[in-house]
């Protein structure tokens, strides 16, 4: 047999699953549940999704499926859920075919990251495989048996040499979902049950709130006390105040209404209506369950509010776009007004209910830090809600090449991943106006969201724990680039960063220029597209022009947005950079055509307008009757895109015509996606800036 199995292994062959090969993806699952001891549960659909993703690739010998690796396609990095090869089959370097297959495919992205428990004495696989330890932490078992973050480097400038120890998703769970981690008799719940598995452990919390807690208390029999001990490992999250809890409760029965007439129909719906409100309330995103009553009736009214009800596999199968959706989290209110304002002497008290009491803050504390600020002469900076109240406050010094931040606090609210993301953004913008290539965050107390949002925003820690980052100008070819950076890091007292070089894969340039924006490093792969977009609707998603009318404050506040197009024509390929060109005529006073802004295309997803709305409805930029009129055969295009530069200079229609020529590329307007060339990208962009 081992001789046979020695001759096969030359004939094995690797293949990236279709849709078609229905069978081949059957026997993975087999394989997959025959190594569940070491593996983890993987829902079924979850290897039907990779395969749609091109994410699931086979090891055939013949018809016979004896390895193979599933994984997914993070923003900059290949996370590696499952390598798995048949016993008899080991030993063969189909393990190392199959990574390498992987590393090949996808070598623009930084590397592959892998989770597996210590305990499973697979350390000399992954370094055999030249996989490193990234980092270590507990896993998700009763006995909480370290898990091991393991890192293939594909040798590209990496910006990020340790994990964000903080969880991106916090999912609250109803009862149903509590019963299928207690009871082994309910029938599929090997769904939930995979919301345990390692690999998650970094990426998604399980919560409870007040109304589980209510739930389980009106059980009856022995489950309720079972239900009582397991939920006591999820962690408690608290609204934002019950008056605002009963506010969401009458929306969401009102909402329901027009579905359900008679809705709510008894105490259970009574229930299901509170879990969705507290999980609101609350400031969370997700909301799991297997309850396909709830989802129907109280989904779509909740995904208003900013929270999606989903069933534990679709957790797990969208785990990265649902972590994105808690760091780009819009305003739930889309009539709120929030101003920005200097705070005044005497008004520094507001602030005292910002203090990091869980860390041993004091609010007396955070006041003379407040008045300290006034009394040297610094801005300190809030950000009202519609009702006056103080939601956000926050200070920045110039200190020579350096913009620091000594205060940055942010309410735990709804909008509060949305408000740090935005402040983070306007801070950006005003280290690149005052020309301070970096930009330090010193508040030893910065709130949460703050932190997670500059997590998430590529920032690095320094040695007494302050955050950094590059702000840098630059726009030109990668030791260009380096060199500021180099000079900005030794002015400034912070580590140099890593050697760039040119030709550098579009994921990896578009990773660098997200973390410094808004550098540019135009000797990289990454693609640059003209955008046309109508006046009306740049108004809306660009903020240019400033109209009479207000602009919807989900798409004021948060820093990514959707742009849904027919999907016909030149499709988009992301990651790239996009210009905008507005046509002329618009809503209140007409301006003429030009090119008004720059921003980083992150996804390109084509699909049914109702499926792509709910998917996308978090960054609130359409309703779906309008995703609806702008799809082609049932059939829309959403283009995903973040960090948008508003030119202070908008190039004319005159003047694009004068640089397309120059650079030889059409002068003609553009009716959809159009692909330029570098040159013409770098001119137009240094002309929009004034450089």
């Amino acid at each position: 047999m081992e001789q046979d199995h020695e001759a096969a292994k030359e004939d094995i062959q690797l293949v990236v699953a279709g849709a078609q090969d229905v069978a081949a993806i059957e026997a993975a699952i087999a394989l997959g549940n025959a190594s569940r001891s070491t593996l983890g549960h993987m829902p079924f659909a979850a290897y039907y999704d990779a395969t749609l993703r091109g994410c699931l690739v086979l090891a055939r010998l013949g018809n016979r499926v004896v390895g193979y690796a599933l994984f997914g396609l993070a923003r900059n990095r290949v996370r590696l859920s499952h390598l798995c090869v048949e016993v008899d089959f080991r030993g063969h370097g189909i393990a190392r075919r199959l990574v390498e297959h992987i590393r090949r495919e996808h070598s623009d992205h930084l590397g592959i990251l892998a989770r597996c428990r210590h305990d499973y004495g697979l350390g000399e696989l992954w370094i055999s495989l030249g996989f490193s330890q990234l980092s270590e932490q507990p896993g998700r078992s009763k006995e909480g048996y370290p898990v091991v973050s393991w890192w293939l480097d594909h040798g590209h400038p990496n910006l990020f040499s340790t994990e964000p120890a903080t969880t991106l998703v916090r999912a609250a769970i109803d009862l149903n979902v509590l019963r299928d981690f207690v009871d082994p008799t309910r029938a599929d719940a090997d769904e939930t049950r995979a919301l345990r598995a390692d690999h998650l452990t970094d990426q998604l919390e399980l919560v409870r709130t007040a109304a589980l807690d209510i739930e389980i208390n009106e059980m009856q029999g022995p489950l309720r006390a079972a239900c009582t001990q397991h939920a006591q490992q999820f962690r408690r999250v608290n609204s934002s105040g019950q008056r605002r809890v009963s506010d969401i409760e009458d929306q969401l029965r009102q909402d329901a209404q027009i579905a359900d007439p008679g809705y709510p129909h008894g105490p259970q719906d009574e229930l299901d209506v509170r879990h969705v409100a507290e999980a609101a309330a609350a400031g969370l995103n997700v909301l799991t369950t297997r309850d396909q009553r709830l989802t129907t009736l109280l989904g779509p009214p909740s995904e208003r509010l900013g929270l999606r009800i989903v069933r534990p596999v679709d957790v797990i199968i969208h785990i990265d776009e649902l972590a994105r959706a808690e760091a780009y989290r819009p305003a739930a209110l889309l009539n709120t007004s929030y101003s920005e304002r200097l705070v005044g002497s005497g008004q520094d008290g507001l602030a005292t209910a910002l203090a990091d009491i869980a860390n041993g803050e004091r609010p007396q504390q955070l006041l003379r830090k407040l008045r300290a600020l006034g009394m040297a002469g610094h801005d300190r900076m809030g950000v009202y809600d519609s009702n006056g109240q103080l939601v956000a406050v926050f200070s920045a010094i110039e200190l020579g090449y350096t913009l620091e931040v000594p205060l940055l606090r942010v309410s735990n609210n709804a909008v509060g991943d949305t408000l740090a993301r935005q402040l983070l953004f306007r801070l950006r913008e005003r280290a690149h106006s005052a020309r301070t290539p970096i930009l330090r965050i010193t508040d030893p107390h910065m709130s949460r969201h703050a932190q997670m949002a500059a997590i998430v925003d590529g920032f690095r820690t320094a040695d007494n724990n302050d955050l950094y980052t590059f702000v840098l100008g630059t726009a030109g070819p990668a030791d260009s680039v380096e060199y500021d950076a180099a000079g900005a890091a030794r002015r400034a007292g912070v580590p140099e960063p890593a050697s760039l070089r040119s030709g550098m894969p579009a994921v990896a340039a578009a990773t660098l220029e997200r973390t410094w924006w808004p550098v540019k490093i135009v000797d990289s792969d990454l693609a640059n597209y003209l955008i046309p977009i109508q006046q009306r609707f740049s108004a809306d998603l660009l903020g240019m022009p400033n109209t009479l009318i207000p602009r919807n404050d989900a798409l004021g506040l948060a820093i990514e947005r959707v742009y849904y197009r027919s999907p016909g024509g030149a499709r988009p390929a992301a990651p790239a950079r996009l210009l905008w060109y507005m046509s002329e005529g618009g809503r209140g006073v007409s301006r003429p055509a030009s090119v008004i802004a720059c921003s980083q295309l992150d996804t390109v997803v084509d699909g049914d307008p109702r499926e792509l709305h709910s998917r996308f409805q978090h960054l609130g930029v359409w309703r779906q009757e309008s995703v609806e009129r702008a799809s082609r055969n049932g059939r829309v295009q959403a283009l995903r895109f973040t960090h948008t530069e508003v030119f202070l200079n908008p190039i004319s229609r005159q003047r694009f015509r004068q640089l397309s020529l120059t650079h030889g590329s059409s002068n003609r307007a553009p009716q959809g996606p159009r692909r330029i060339s570098t040159a013409l990208f770098t001119a137009l962009y240094a002309e929009g800036r004034g450089a």
